[in-house]
């Protein structure tokens, strides 16, 4: 099969897309599958990344003047016929690259039918993610990897009748290295904290969270502080850790499972990494930091495998502090926590199966 992908990273949307639709390239390359992607040159794209995972990489650009395509909101809206250049530019890319393609996938929240019918000539399947149902599709597949109220009914409407719609967690798209790390329950308190806030992190969490760990001090259990590729903020995230003795800061990594396996706590967002941590027991504090997360961090809170601090932008060191030090007081907590995640993502198996005879049928 081939496949290609049209997804974007940038400062204002952050990583999550990409390191999605990452997960899902390396899992059909795997299975002997050509991948490439179309992105955007934006300002914190990911295009050097995707590079160096071993997969070409195609770049559109803009006409000057015209509105950033990579942008949720201004996409749409007063700048509505965005969709056009954009479909446009991803025809010619589609064209450049080495194979035909035989599936498209589509990770872009500001793209809809219109996009996906001018593209449909070009490709004999349309797969979409996404997380939002605002909008129509036509595609073949549509994947929703989270938690909502109404799963069942999420996308009636705007889906044609034929659309493979799978909506859940179960069907997240998870780097290769989840499958070989076993969850467990965290029973014995919390001894080390992993700490990460996603590729940008922009209400700047981890400096909170230094800045707390110094106001727990000896109390602080040991911390691995995982900075984000397009992180802004890293410089002064990294001199303020250098005044504490039991924090380890790391750039992008590719052993997430292994630092997550050996953690009793995560400090984090909604969003796929909500599911990495489920699938390995994790419990977690977390924050909102984008309007796709309010769902999940609600819903997770309620099923008790986290606990939501609430919107980012609204939470302060003491927010943290507090929020730590009643983990570190409460371990029975911390195991429900724990074997609430792992429920979560207890049927992922037979999902995968599931999703995997829609792809290839």
């Amino acid at each position: 099969m081939n496949v290609a992908i049209r997804v974007d990273a940038s400062l204002e949307i952050g990583i999550g897309h990409v390191m999605r639709c990452l997960a899902f390239a390396n899992t059909m390359a795997s299975r002997g599958a050509e991948v490439a992607f179309v992105c955007q040159e934006t300002p914190g794209h990911l295009c050097d990344l995707i590079g160096e995972a071993g997969f070409a990489v195609e770049i559109i650009q803009p006409r000057p003047g015209a509105a950033d395509i990579a942008d949720v909101d201004r996409a749409r809206g007063a700048h509505g016929n965005h969709w056009k250049q954009d479909a446009e530019l991803s025809l010619r890319a589609l064209r450049r690259m080495a194979f035909i393609p035989d599936l498209l996938v589509v990770d872009k929240y500001c793209l809809e039918r219109q996009w996906e019918q001018v593209l449909r000539s070009s490709v004999r399947r349309i797969l979409v993610i996404d997380d939002l149902a605002n909008r129509e599709h036509d595609c073949d597949i549509l994947v929703d990897p989270n938690l909502h109220d109404s799963p069942m009914t999420r996308y009636e409407g705007l889906v044609g009748r034929r659309t493979r719609v799978f909506v859940g967690p179960q069907y997240a798209f998870l780097r290769p290295e989840f499958d070989h790390v076993a969850p467990r329950t965290r029973d014995s308190g919390v001894h080390r904290v992993l700490v990460f806030f996603g590729g940008s992190d922009p209400s700047n969490e981890s400096l909170k969270i230094v800045r707390a760990l110094r106001v727990l001090s000896s109390r602080a259990p040991r911390t691995v502080l995982v900075l984000g590729p397009i992180n802004a903020q890293a410089q002064q995230i990294r001199r303020e850790a250098s005044m504490l003795t039991d924090i380890e800061l790391i750039g992008a990594t590719n052993e997430m499972a292994r630092l997550m396996a050996e953690s009793d706590l995560a400090l984090g967002t909604c969003g796929g990494a909500a599911w990495e941590r489920c699938v390995l027991g994790l419990p977690a504090l977390v924050v909102i930091s984008a309007e796709n997360q309010r769902d999940d961090a609600r819903i997770l809170d309620s099923l008790g495998a986290v606990r939501n601090l609430g919107v980012a932008s609204e939470t302060n060191v003491e927010t943290w502090v507090a929020a730590i030090t009643a983990m570190l007081d409460d371990a029975d907590a911390l195991s429900a926590m724990s074997r609430a995640a792992q429920k979560i993502m207890q049927d992922r198996q037979a999902a995968k199966r599931e999703f995997e005879s829609a792809l290839v049928h």
